[in-house]
């Protein structure tokens, strides 16, 4: 474990992931209900096979050093001769604890990388920094152990490498919605300030993943923040309280009945009666 930055800590993801502290990903789970957040505490779930192609996308730009030493390409044998076993063996034993990739996934993996860096903007931002420096953090108001571990910071802004479907300014911001990276942006920024002392930007780089892999970068804009601010902090809250209670509850605490209605857009019969017209 060594500094880059002041405050900031260089560990493997491993030793990262098993510190006893709240990070975006939670923060995003206590959002949805307490229950989900113990859920994902107590039963770890194994990364799917986009989860896995994702993390290889964040190695094989930013850390390409160290890609082949936690990734490798699937290799053809022909399991029914005995060649074809043994040299299956010898493949899984010398790779093993690595991830397994295809020759398709390889091959969009460089042309992602490529797309990236053909990008000015996101080169610039890329040209200097680190990968992967790891914070930690108290959080004054609650007393709660904070995480974060910005994908690429360069003293200047915190970057985040983004897979998507959709890259242009109306896609990715249905995303950030989506997937709560508002909240990751907020707390990225103040985590970092607290370790830091320095109130930088979050930039995003968005990048398809489907060809031609178009690539776009944004910077979270101050609202964005606000109300990402607002969100993780209702969440720290909330998980305060369940840690003193020892309460998860899920999405109706008390047991309640509800009344429930479709969503406005389910609702609308207007086109219902045009049609009937």
């Amino acid at each position: 474990m060594k500094l880059n930055h002041p405050g900031l800590l260089v560990m493997p993801a491993t030793q990262y992931h098993a510190e006893k502290a709240i990070g975006h990903s939670g923060i995003v789970k206590m959002l949805k209900s307490p229950a989900h957040l113990r859920e994902y505490l107590d039963h770890p779930h194994e990364p799917t096979p986009a989860m896995a192609f994702g993390t290889a996308v964040h190695t094989y730009v930013l850390e390409q050093d160290r890609f082949a030493e936690e990734f490798v390409v699937a290799e053809k044998f022909d399991r029914r001769t005995k060649e074809g076993k043994e040299a299956a063996a010898r493949f899984e034993e010398a790779n093993h604890g690595k991830i397994v990739i295809t020759s398709e996934e390889m091959a969009t993996l460089t042309l992602v990388q490529r797309a990236v860096f053909a990008h000015q903007g996101a080169s610039r931002l890329l040209s200097s920094g680190d990968a992967e420096l790891s914070a930690f953090w108290t959080d004054t108001e609650t007393g709660l152990n904070c995480k974060c571990r910005p994908d690429w910071f360069n003293g200047e802004a915190i970057v985040d490498l983004k897979t998507c479907i959709d890259a242009s300014s109306g896609g990715f911001s249905r995303s950030m919605a989506n997937f709560g990276y508002d909240i990751q942006a907020a707390f990225y920024v103040d985590g970092i300030k607290a370790v830091t002392g320095m109130e930088l930007p979050f930039l995003f780089v968005a990048v398809e993943k489907e060809a031609p892999h178009a690539v776009a970068v944004y910077r979270a804009d101050p609202d964005v923040i606000e109300i990402g601010r607002k969100k993780y902090r209702a969440a720290l809250q909330l998980l305060r309280w369940c840690q003193a209670s020892g309460n998860w509850p899920a999405y109706q605490p008390g047991g309640e009945i509800e009344l429930i209605s479709l969503p406005r857009w389910a609702a609308n019969t207007e086109a219902f009666e045009l049609d009937a017209a």
